[in-house]
C-alpha cells in the first residue's frame, strides 16, 4: 500500500477582529520542494516559514508563484515574523499588521522563509480587499497547513 502526503489547509483574514476572508491554501511548487528538502535533511530547530508578507496584487494564487504580485514595503507593511503553533500534522502561522503609518490596500498574503528575499512557500488572494488607513486598524492572518 502506497501512502501519500498531501498539503492542504486554509487562510483566514480578520480586519479589526472581524472575519473578512476564508480561502483554501495554495502551497507553491517551490514551497513543496522546500518542504520535501526540509523533511529530508532538517536539523532540530529548522523552520520552513519564518515571515508573512502582504501585497496589493489581485492575480489569483497559483502553485507556480515565486513572489507576491505587488509586495507592500512602506513603513509598517514590511514582512512580519510569524507566530507558529504545531499540533500533530498541522502547522498554524499567524501574523498581524498594526500601527501602519500610511494607507494601503492589502489583497494578497504570502508565507516566506526570510525577512527579505527568500522563497515564497505559499500565497493566497483575500476574498475581500482590506484598506488599512489608521494606526488603530489591524489585519490578522491565520494560515493553517495540514499534512495529511
Amino acid at each position: 500500500m502506497e501512502e501519500m502526503i498531501k498539503v492542504t489547509g486554509w487562510v483566514r483574514a480578520y480586519f479589526n477582529g472581524e472575519l473578512i476572508s476564508e480561502k483554501a491554501n495554495t502551497v507553491t511548487t517551490v514551497g513543496k520542494q522546500q518542504l520535501a528538502a526540509l523533511l529530508a535533511s532538517a536539523s532540530a530547530g529548522t523552520t520552513w516559514v519564518t515571515h508573512m508578507g502582504f501585497g496589493s496584487g489581485t492575480t489569483a494564487a497559483n502553485i507556480a508563484d515565486t513572489a507576491l504580485v505587488t509586495e507592500l514595503t512602506a513603513t509598517g507593511y514590511a514582512r512580519q515574523t510569524v507566530n507558529r503553533t504545531v499540533t500533530g500534522a498541522q502547522i498554524q502561522y499567524q501574523a498581524t499588521l498594526t500601527n501602519v503609518s500610511t494607507s494601503a490596500t492589502v489583497n494578497e498574503v504570502g508565507l516566506f522563509n526570510a525577512l527579505t528575499g527568500g522563497q515564497l512557500e505559499a500565497r493566497q488572494v483575500l476574498a475581500s480587499a482590506v484598506t488599512l488607513s489608521s494606526a488603530s486598524d489591524s489585519l490578522q492572518i491565520t494560515w493553517q497547513i495540514n499534512l495529511n
